[in-house]
């Protein structure tokens, strides 16, 4: 009988354990769902890719584009459609409630620079023209921000002379009881000088920090160019902080993290509708092409909509499409 007891309270023990086993693995199944649904649709793309859509979201979204979301979510609709016709499947679908790839707008020097060129009327194409033309406008900057500079230097180094004069000036009445009337006056003169003076080495500043803000756009577009057109010259330098050698459009990144896409500068709706395309190539799983015509071309740039055979080639075979 004892033995009896003994098993049956061994067979509780064993039932209340795996009740609790489940009751903690349903619990941490509940906790961490967005990340395991994440990861399981990240594989489920990987060993059967195009079997579903790929679920996306608008993550970080910079209004500074001057674009609406609904414009951007439009234009996202158009680069999956240069990968959903060669294989007439749906291979994305918007779903912000289950996504497991985020694609977000991202402000930084690379958009700014676009927006500088286009005040400018500078227009930038694939081509060696172009290049010319802003290899002749960074010059004619750099000559004018090295006129500004010394005129800059010249009006900082007279302003500090002057100061220096009428602080000890100051300095010497102030140890004498005060200055004259006559004194006083003139010192009140002087100070107003220097107060004009600091206005115009204010607007002087602001003045050079625009033409910097210009020459910085410009290289960044002169070195991007020479890149992309593999013309093997050194790169220009930027004015002030460094900027990163980099100048990518667009990221996909795919991690433990999740799956994202950065979009970092446009010119207008079709290169924004190129860039997407291409980088929604990535969360397909194609990789970079050689040909400069290819959507999936390594630098990421044309302005073409339309995909190269290479492309439909390669988003064929990733979908197992004859």
């Amino acid at each position: 009988m004892a033995i009896v007891k003994k098993f049956m309270n061994a067979s509780k023990i064993k039932t209340s354990a795996s009740i609790l086993f489940f009751i903690i693995l349903a619990g941490t199944g509940y906790v961490f769902r967005d990340q395991l649904s994440q990861n399981f649709g990240r594989l489920w793309n990987r060993y059967l890719p195009c079997t579903q859509p790929i679920t996306y979201k608008i993550g970080n979204f910079d209004e500074r584009f001057n674009i609406s979301q609904d414009d951007f979510l439009a234009a996202v609709a158009r680069a999956e459609q240069i990968w959903q016709t060669p294989v007439n499947k749906k291979l994305f679908t918007y779903s912000p409630d289950s996504a497991v790839l985020t694609i977000n707008l991202v402000y930084d020097f690379r958009q700014e620079s676009t927006l500088q060129l286009q005040k400018l009327g500078i227009a930038i194409h694939d081509d060696r023209s172009s290049y010319d033309v802003l290899k002749a406008e960074y010059d004619s900057l750099q000559a004018a921000y090295n006129q500004q500079k010394t005129v800059l230097d010249i009006l900082n180094n007279n302003y500090q002379a002057q100061e220096a004069a009428y602080e000890e000036a100051v300095a010497f009445w102030n140890s004498r009881g005060g200055a004259p009337v006559g004194e006083f006056n003139k010192l009140n003169r002087e100070k107003q000088k220097l107060n004009d003076q600091a206005i115009i080495i204010e607007q002087a500043q602001g003045s050079l920090n625009e033409l910097v803000n210009s020459i910085n756009a410009v290289v960044d577009a002169l070195n991007k160019l020479a890149r992309e057109l593999n013309l093997g010259v050194s790169d220009y330098n930027n004015i002030g902080a460094q900027r990163g050698s980099e100048f990518q459009e667009g990221q996909y990144k795919s991690d433990a993290t999740g799956q994202e896409i950065n979009i970092y500068q446009f010119d207008n709706k079709n290169k924004l509708i190129r860039v997407l395309a291409h980088e929604l190539g990535h969360a397909l799983g194609l990789d970079h092409s050689d040909n400069p015509k290819s959507i999936m071309y390594r630098i990421n740039e044309g302005s073409n909509e339309m995909p190269t055979p290479d492309d439909i080639v390669a988003i064929k075979k990733i979908c197992r499409v004859e």
